[in-house]
């Protein structure tokens, strides 16, 4: 692929990396997958200016940590058009929050706030998140319509890559939502900080309350260890 293409969709920390992949043969391989399912008809979330907005909502500088999911929400609007926004559990073109993500913020405030009740806003545009360096990061960056990870396989050397040659190098912790995405712990070091848990969705299934094992309070630490200052992981409008 060509990087001029490529290069306004990244935020300039991570050009040098990025570029490098973006001109692989297994980039082009993606690509032309992509190209041939549309050229079907085939429907796929989130639209292609957005894929790659996890990288350029955070900077590579200030990355912090990294919360991995599966793939972007695969199901669509009235209008056809995807809700997914190319950010983890982001919903903002909809602004309608779904309910994976509304499990993540009760957990936050029970693990954070020990469940007192927070004026705090439900946000369905994380990328305030973003902002502090947190990548809200998918483990396929595409998926068809209403086939939900589909294309985890097709982005899989993408993932391999990003970690081996990116996110290993800057020693940030990193977690892992949900069984599948857990595999990709093949591809970090042997010191790494790695946190495997369920994925907030399946608690949507069961009806349940999500168990986040104190995963926030637990990176909070790590970052502070570090000389940083923690997340703020609720868009906290008053704190009493």
């Amino acid at each position: 692929m060509i990087w001029k293409n490529f290069k306004h969709l990244f935020h300039k920390s991570w050009h040098p990396k990025m570029r490098v992949f973006i001109e692989s043969e297994e980039c082009d391989e993606i690509y032309k997958f992509l190209k041939k399912e549309s050229g079907r008809g085939k429907k796929i979330a989130p639209q292609s200016l957005n894929v790659y907005r996890a990288f350029y909502e955070t900077s590579l500088d200030d990355l912090e940590v990294v919360i991995m999911g599966m793939c972007p929400y695969h199901t669509f609007t009235p209008r056809n058009e995807p809700i997914a926004d190319g950010l983890l559990m982001g919903c903002s073109i909809t602004n309608k929050l779904q309910p994976s993500l509304e499990q993540f913020y009760n957990a936050i405030e029970v693990d954070q706030y020990d469940g007192i009740n927070l004026n705090y806003n439900k946000n369905p545009d994380v990328s305030y998140l973003c902002k502090q360096g947190v990548l809200m990061l998918n483990a396929a960056l595409t998926t068809e319509k209403n086939k939900a990870g589909s294309h985890l396989e097709l982005w899989e050397p993408f993932i391999k890559y990003l970690f081996e040659e990116i996110i290993n190098e800057k020693q940030v912790p990193v977690v892992y939502l949900g069984k599948e995405t857990a595999k990709y712990i093949k591809y970090r070091g042997i010191f790494s900080h790695d946190f495997p848990i369920s994925h907030p969705a399946s608690a949507s299934y069961k009806h349940t309350e999500w168990d986040c094992e104190k995963v926030f309070r637990k990176v909070d630490m790590l970052i502070q260890e570090q000389g940083g200052f923690g997340i703020q992981w609720l868009d906290v409008e008053c704190p009493y």
